[in-house]
């Protein structure tokens, strides 16, 4: 065998094993003497001031402009503000806690991640944040699922729906790579990406959508490969329960400021602590 024809076969099978990796299999076990894992997600200084969108720049102003981000009445000032870093006390919201290394443990309950549209905005459901959630790393349960609900009975163009272009990204750091790309045009209408092998595969990854009709429309998701994760209160407080003990990784994500790593030891039957700060 020829040294390039070898270096394809290494470069295949390395390839291979990547990807094999990132859907390693999660197995269910009882867990009789499982640790608790708790703490804390703070920012370190004052909050920084929000993102600032003009309606006039984008389609369907009038329409979007009926509530700002938070989902609290518009200003009537003609932007939307958006406040990708919110501090509460110290706390930082909109994180994610996730215990990367746990291969068998408690039952792990797989879903599609589910967003909806409103009044021009990105909703995460079922969770304490609704801009940041979690997507299972997994081709057969994971995905997600997004549902217009935008419709403007004023205007003859959008009374059937508000068109909205969830479009998706693998993000790794600043460095962007389109994983899908939708239109959304019809209220009730929704669409639905299975995980593919490729969307994930590199370290410190996320995924995040974003609006081509309307930019300051954002949702980000942090994959996990087990159930052991946490999205974090208002306040930056997690908890994490039914450990398994042993030592493992645990990181800590927010989609503006990156990622942190601490390294925990959980006792049987006792509790650990992480607490990071941004």
């Amino acid at each position: 065998m020829s040294s390039f024809t070898k270096s394809i076969a290494i470069a295949s099978v390395s390839s291979f094993l990547c990807v094999a990796a990132a859907f390693a299999a999660y197995t269910e076990a009882p867990v009789t003497d499982g640790g608790t894992l708790s703490g804390k997600v703070s920012f370190k200084g004052a909050q920084p001031p929000p993102e600032k969108f003009d309606f006039a720049k984008f389609p369907q102003p009038k329409f979007c402009s009926q509530v700002d981000s938070d989902g609290t009445p518009g200003s009537g000032e003609g932007h939307r503000l958006r406040q990708d870093v919110k501090v509460n006390k110290g706390g930082l919201a909109d994180a994610v806690v996730y215990i990367t290394n746990i291969q068998t443990g408690k039952p792990l309950k797989m879903s599609m991640t589910e967003l909806q549209t409103n009044n021009c905005r990105f909703l995460v459901q079922g969770g304490p944040s609704k801009s940041v959630g979690v997507i299972f790393n997994d081709k057969t349960a994971g995905g997600v699922s997004i549902l217009n609900t935008d419709a403007d009975p004023s205007d003859p163009k959008t009374a059937a729906g508000v068109l909205h272009n969830p479009h998706g990204y693998s993000m790794v750091g600043a460095m962007s790579t389109t994983i899908f790309n939708k239109p959304l045009p019809t209220k009730g209408q929704v669409i639905s990406e299975k995980v593919k092998p490729i969307w994930f595969k590199k370290a410190d990854v996320f995924m995040k959508i974003e609006c081509d009709q309307h930019n300051y429309m954002n949702a980000w998701a942090l994959p996990v490969e087990n159930p052991y994760y946490a999205i974090v209160n208002d306040d930056g407080t997690f908890s994490i329960d039914q450990i398994p003990p042993g030592k493992y990784e645990v990181k800590a994500f927010h989609p503006k400021l990156g990622f942190k790593t601490a390294q925990i030891d959980v006792p049987a039957k006792g509790k650990a602590t992480a607490n990071f700060e941004f």
